[in-house]
């Protein structure tokens, strides 16, 4: 039994490694088998309560005029308590925002307090940080948020402002400022900051100045994500495999820039394009559960009339499971953006 303390963050990102250590899917999916049936917790949900973002971020779909006009669904408080009675109780992860802002739904914080309330042991947020206030930041660490994830897509003022739309640097790095000396003021570990930057050509090079501007802030995790092809975006150059040895280059100086600092990195070293097939995303596939108003990623979970247990008998879950114990790395290889990074530090 996987059991989190004070340290969530770094027993969770342990287990990643233990997950890229261990070479046999057959090992991985049988110990998914009998967590299942011993009533483990073990699901990573990525759960959007809302569809909608206040900025329009050029290598996002709320980029698309078209996207935004025709995905506004929400969901209802009654929705998310169903929610959570059906899928907390399995939960091991939780993140709050994956592809959508959280904090544009009005009891998000109310959210984080549920997963509380259901012992939920890793419970994240992922935000563009312009809607966190000084108050909004001290319930966070009231609530026990374990890890707060704000997006940065550039380190110069003007390629943050002009990859993120309608964002204003210098919010950005007061809401840093903040996190940082509200959790010094009080003595307090948590929630840990993570930076995610997303890379493409434009925004490359200043990556090896990284720690230059975003250094000061008590950074627990640096992330650096080459551009994923969202589809109908205003950004338009996504192919990286040009720039691939600029990449690793920066990247290895950010590398050790990270351990002398003692700041975990993640980031993808082998796979820009997301083409290497493996099976790390048919594992992911079984473990993840992204949810947002209009989709969830459990195809036929009818969550609002069945529990998850039902379903998985229903869909004969387990007899899958026992089909890929059996079957040969090759027949389950399939390429993916589904943990496409390593831990480096």
């Amino acid at each position: 039994m996987i059991r989190f303390k004070e340290d969530a963050m770094d027993s969770f990102y342990r287990l990643l490694k233990v997950n890229r250590l261990v070479r046999s899917h057959r090992i991985k999916f049988a110990a998914l088998l009998a967590m299942h049936h011993l009533h483990q917790r073990y699901l990573c949900l990525r759960f959007d309560p809302v569809m909608s973002c206040n900025l329009r971020c050029q290598m996002c779909y709320f980029s698309d005029p078209a996207f935004t006009k025709e995905h506004l669904g929400r969901f209802s408080w009654e929705q998310i308590e169903r929610l959570a009675e059906v899928l907390f109780p399995r939960t091991l992860q939780m993140y709050l925002g994956c592809g959508t802002e959280p904090t544009t739904y009005k009891r998000w914080i109310d959210i984080l307090v549920l997963a509380k309330k259901y012992r939920v042991p890793m419970i994240g947020m992922v935000s563009n940080g312009h809607l966190l206030t000084r108050e909004k930041i001290e319930k966070l660490i009231e609530v026990g948020l374990h890890e707060l994830t704000l997006s940065t897509h550039g380190v110069r003022k003007e390629t943050y402002e002009l990859m993120m739309r309608r964002a204003s640097f210098d919010k950005f790095l007061e809401v840093l400022e903040t996190v940082d000396s509200v959790k010094r003021k009080g003595g307090y570990h948590l929630p840990q900051l993570r930076l995610n930057y997303t890379v493409n050509p434009d925004n490359l090079e200043e990556l090896s100045r990284f720690f230059d501007v975003y250094g000061r802030y008590g950074i627990s995790t640096l992330q650096v994500r080459p551009i994923i092809d969202f589809g109908h975006t205003e950004y338009e150059k996504k192919d990286m495999r040009p720039y691939q040895e600029t990449y690793l280059r920066i990247l290895e100086a950010l590398r050790g820039e990270c351990q002398r600092r003692g700041i975990r990195l993640l980031a993808n070293t082998d796979d820009i394009s997301y083409t290497k097939k493996s099976t790390i995303p048919t594992l992911a596939d079984e473990v993840t559960v992204y949810i947002n108003p209009e989709e969830i990623s459990k195809k036929g979970f009818d969550w609002q009339r069945e529990s998850y247990e039902r379903y998985c008998r229903r869909t004969g879950w387990s007899r899958k499971i026992v089909r890929y114990v059996l079957s040969s790395a090759d027949q389950l290889a399939t390429a993916s953006t589904h943990l496409s990074y390593q831990v480096l530090d």
